[in-house]
């Protein structure tokens, strides 16, 4: 691939150049292979400043804008996005852009490059050809329109006054047939002419609908760079528009990548090109195009090649302190690079202030510290040592770090120069002191490094201090706090295997215990039947008496591995066991584990929620003041949890929001509590009808998820499927590829899916999806009467949907298999709600509230409009559930028009209309409105659509037509419409006389030319 920086720095280049500079410099650029990305991404703030820049010129008042940023930050594309944007506003746009060939020559080239097609659109060649003529050099930057050959550019400065003026009057001229946009790019190329021409431009456009963009790279601008001055003569223009362009952050990054690539990237491929790319999309494009999505690759050579550019240009002295520095990595200090380096302090500091001034090193003078201004200029310098030079570097830092420096970086040095037991003991050392900073996932990282040298390294445990059962264990831990549950449970088994029992019970135990505590984060049946077996040896493995905090601490883990697994007889007794033993053995951790358990309990089996809340507020103050981050945020989140069960939702997302904090704090954001806390704070925003607030935090879910984690992503589904969102179909394709056992896969998948699938008219896969995830729960003996009750009463209603159809087209033996399937999901949700009662089980309002959703669909499921089962249905989740209220009301006013109750039924329709403009739900709105429609319900909308006017329609002869197009009979529009069959025939009479035709499929052809049959 040939870079635009290597095309332009080659010699032929030049003479390129010259020959073709009012052809355009455009035309040469156009021809080099980039991968790019199709989709404008992000930079939504920064492309309204500039829009803003052209409304203004295109209300009479000329203005200008000024684009920063480093060299591929996406400065071309938001350009070329505000050009498009322009270019439909009916703006001319002039793009024109700098030559990396600076004060040797070709004068004035963006501005050829820019004016090169002028007097290609009707009534500029008229506009621009007096001017020609009276400033004849004007003819050298408009060759279209010049009838002779140009002159030589202007050879002094009253010349050269005349051109600018020229150029001025041009663009006000232009702009009197349309606003005009000019582009100038790469400013800091420019020769000393073109700026002397564009502070000219600026300093007298002073009418006009003339807007003036330019751009140039901010990482170019060494001190002494001639474009300074010009930028400190813009900048003090007033209502100068100057942006200052930021790499993408994660979010867009993921667009960008998606967007290159044609597919979502992985989280852990995301996370890599972003560390090395920092937001650059540019280098995240080419470090995709070498592979970086699939695996870890080198640098690119062209890409290493463009970085290494810059670098060449400086001094030998001032390279082979880059060289040094290169090997510390991104950031060194001063001292320890003086002393790396070992040169005079002199010489070392011209070579410093060469590479600030050249914009490869950035100077933090607070920390005393100099870092590459990119990471891949860094890397590229790296790369580019030879294998010697690069070994002995890393052993010079080895030896001035191995006293007091960070122990990360020490371990790092000392694997790359091969000094494999310095390397053991400082990453056991460097993990110890990212716990010690809440950052599990580096810490997981040193230890498996560990793990990896332990064979290779003679007297291993004598070297790191610790054996490898504690080496094992440690790196268990991290790895479950950052997300690895996987990985955690191999750790911790690997650990089991590696202790005998007999010789030490204890330690056996807590290896037992901490293995059934990362089955459970794990979430399949197989690991959760594991978990119970690994938490009965630990008891097994731990005497009675006399009490201790490790007995407590077995127990407690025992009984939460029942109560997990729903065996809540069992769990309350271990239960029990573990709280007395804690108490007695003063262990306040133990107690306020077994306690946070027995809340749960509590809650689920015997149905006492006030002494449940109880319990894990107090549960939470004792973790919070005892530093216990992981009890704190256990019990918040089961607070939370409890709250929402309870209908309480604005206290549960203040406990949940609470626990993410916490999870933020203490590192353990990816945990399995952290992951479900942030997961379940998006549902319940969700519920309460805080939809904007839900999405925003389901994009930070999905940033943090690993590979490993539960797809709690899936969250994201309840906001994307209620909005209609296009997104929520390819997410559900991604959750198929999810492990069988994923429960967010199954639950929030399947039953968003079916959701999904009913919005989008297959109440077939809507069906299936709900019996699918309906038979998964029953299968697990799960006795919570909601987990029932949901699936079945989305069943209920999308086989509604299918007898609903099938009673239209006739066809009965469809609708006897519809009423019988929706019957016996009605029976099963019945029977889950009866269950949950004699078991004396906690039943929430949303639990009931979906019952009664269930009993309403199944009257609709048997062709009954039941407005009374449809209220209380409205009833049941006004408990602060907004969209499922909206909903019912929806339904509810479906009912009350058949039932002949027109002004309730508006009532009720207007709520729910009202409710699903402010949430977005754009899939139930239209429902609303086609409801609304059909049965002359007043929501205060706007008139009907033009086409519509221009026909002569009224409203509800539009929805008859539609009907009519949608091949229905006078007797379905009757009935759809609630009308008699006598008025439907008067409406489908006065709509042929309107449109001019005289059968129903010319009215339907000219509904589909109107754009009028939509909907129908």
């Amino acid at each position: 691939m040939v870079t635009e920086r290597e095309h332009a720095s080659r010699p032929e280049a030049h003479a390129e150049a010259l020959a073709c500079s009012a052809v355009g410099v455009s035309a040469i650029l156009a021809s080099m292979a980039f991968v790019t990305s199709p989709v404008f991404v992000g930079r939504t703030e920064e492309l309204g400043r500039l829009l803003g820049v052209l409304e203004r010129a295109e209300g009479g008042q000329p203005a200008v804008g000024l684009v920063a940023g480093d060299a591929g930050v996406g400065k071309t594309r938001l350009l070329s996005e505000l050009a498009d944007r322009a270019t439909v506003r009916g703006t001319r746009v002039l793009v024109g852009g700098c030559l990396e060939v600076g004060d040797v020559g070709l004068p004035y080239v963006p501005f050829a490059d820019a004016f090169r097609d002028l007097g290609t659109h009707p009534g500029e060649a008229d506009l621009a050809a007096p001017l020609v003529a009276a400033v004849r050099s004007l003819g050298r930057l408009l060759p279209t329109v010049a009838s002779q050959p140009a002159p030589s550019p202007p050879g002094d400065g009253f010349e050269q006054l005349q051109l600018f003026d020229g150029v001025l009057s041009l663009l006000v001229r232009i702009s009197e047939l349309a606003p005009l946009l000019l582009v100038i790019e790469d400013l800091h190329w420019a020769d000393r002419s073109t700026r002397d021409l564009l502070a000219f431009l600026v300093r007298t456009l002073r009418s006009g609908r003339v807007a003036l963009v330019a751009s140039y790279r901010s990482d170019e601008l060494h001190r002494r760079h001639p474009l300074r001055p010009l930028l400190a003569e813009l900048l003090r223009v007033p209502d100068l528009e100057r942006i200052e362009l930021s790499p993408f952050n994660r979010a867009e990054l993921v667009q960008h990548l998606e967007a290159v690539a044609g597919q979502r990237p992985p989280a852990a491929a995301v996370d890599r090109i972003l560390a090395r790319s920092e937001g650059n999309a540019f280098f995240a494009e080419e470090l995709v195009a070498a592979g970086a999505i699939q695996t870890d690759v080198a640098l690119p050579d062209a890409l290493a090649d463009l970085l290494l550019d810059r670098i060449e240009g400086l001094s030998d002295q001032a390279q082979e302190v880059l060289k040094v520095a290169a090997v510390a990595g991104r950031r060194v200090g001063h001292e320890l690079l003086a002393a790396a380096a070992a040169r005079p302090e002199p010489e070392l500091e011209r070579a410093l202030r060469e590479a600030v001034a050249g914009q490869v090193l950035v100077a933090d003078p607070a920390t005393e510290s100099y870092r590459f201004r990119h990471a891949l200029l860094q890397e590229a310098v790296y790369v580019d040592l030879l294998p010697g030079e690069r070994s002995r570097l890393h052993a010079t830092y080895a030896r001035l770090l191995a006293d007091s420096g960070p122990a990360a970086e020490l371990a790092w040095h000392c694997l790359a120069s091969h000094d494999l037991p310095g390397a053991l003991a400082a990453l056991v050392r460097a993990a110890r002191d990212a716990i010690a900073v809440a950052a599990p996932a580096e810490a997981y990282r040193h230890l498996t490094d560990a793990l990896d040298l332990w064979d290779r390294v003679p007297r291993p445990a004598e070297v790191a201090g610790v054996d490898r059962v504690a080496v094992l264990l440690r790196a268990a831990e991290a790895a479950n706090s950052a997300g690895e549950f996987r990985h955690a449970a191999a750790l911790a088994r690997a650990a089991v295997g590696e202790i005998d029992a007999h010789a030490d019970p204890s330690r056996a135990a807590v290896a037992h215990e901490r293995l059934a505590h990362y089955l459970l984060d794990v979430w399949s049946e197989t690991t959760e039947a594991e978990a119970v077996a690994a938490g009965r040896r630990a008891v097994e493995l731990v005497v009675g008496e006399p009490p201790t905090a490790l007995r407590a601490r077995v127990t407690a883990g025992l009984a939460r591995a029942l109560a997990n697994t729903r065996h809540y007889e069992e769990a309350r007794r271990w239960c029990d066991e573990a709280l007395a033993v804690a108490r007695a053995a003063g262990s306040d951790d133990d107690e306020t584990n077994a306690l946070v358990t027995l809340a749960t309990l509590q809650q689920y089996q015997g149905g006492d929620t006030a002494a449940a809340r109880a319990m894990l507020r107090d549960a939470a103050a004792r973790g919070a003041a005892a530093g216990n981050r992981f009890l704190e945020l256990r019990a918040l989140h089961n607070l939370g949890v409890l709250e929402s069960d309870a209908g309480n939702l604005d206290a549960s997302y203040a406990a949940l929001d609470a626990a993410a904090e916490v999870a933020e704090r203490s590192g353990l954001v990816l945990s399995g509590f952290g992951l479900d806390t942030r997961a379940l704070r998006c549902i319940v925003h969700y519920m309460a009808g805080n939809w904007d607030q839900s999405e925003r935090l389901a994009v930070a879910v999905d940033d943090r998820t690993t590979t490993t984690a539960p797809a709690v992503s899936a969250v994201a589904l309840f906001v994307e499927v209620g909005r209609g969102n296009p997104r929520a179909s390819e997410r559900l394709e991604r959750l198929r590829v999810m492990p069988e056992e994923d429960p967010w896969a199954i639950y929030v998948g399947n039953g968003c899916g079916a959701d999904l699938a009913r919005w989008q008219g297959d109440p077939e896969r809507s069906a299936e999806l709900a019996r699918k995830t309906l038979a998964r729960i029953e299968a697990e003996r799960d006795e919570w009467a909601l987990s029932g009750i949901w699936p079945a009463a989305l069943g209920v209603a999308a086989e509604a949907d299918r007898a609903e159809r099938a009673r239209a087209a006739g066809d009965q033996a469809a609708v006897a298999a519809a009423v019988a399937s929706g019957r016996d999901l009605t029976a099963r949700a019945r029977r889950r709600m009866a269950r949950a009662l004699e078991l004396e089980r906690q039943v929430g309002p949303e639990a009931r509230a979906w019952l009664a959703r269930a009993e309403a669909e199944a009257a609709r499921l048997e062709g009954r409009a039941d407005p009374d089962r449809w209220a209380a249905v409205a009833e049941a989740f006004a408990y602060g559930y907004v969209y499922e209220e909206a909903r019912s009301r929806w339904r509810l006013a479906e009912a009350l028009l058949a039932a002949g109750r027109r002004d309730d039924a508006q009532v009720a329709a207007k709520a729910a209309h009202a409710v699903a403009v402010r949430l977005g739900a754009e899939p139930l709105r239209a429902e609303v409105e086609a409801l609304a429609r059909r049965g002359r319900l007043d929501l205060g909308l706007d008139a009907p659509e033009p086409g519509a006017e221009a026909a002569g329609l009224t409203r509800r002869e539009l929805e008859v037509l539609r009907l009519v197009a949608a091949g229905r009979s006078n007797g379905q529009i009757a009935e759809t419409l609630f009308i008699s069959r006598k008025t439907a025939s008067v409406h489908v009479s006065n709509i042929l006389g309107k449109l001019g035709v005289h059968t129903r499929t010319e009215a339907a052809a000219a509904a589909h030319r109107l754009g009028l049959d939509d909907g129908g």
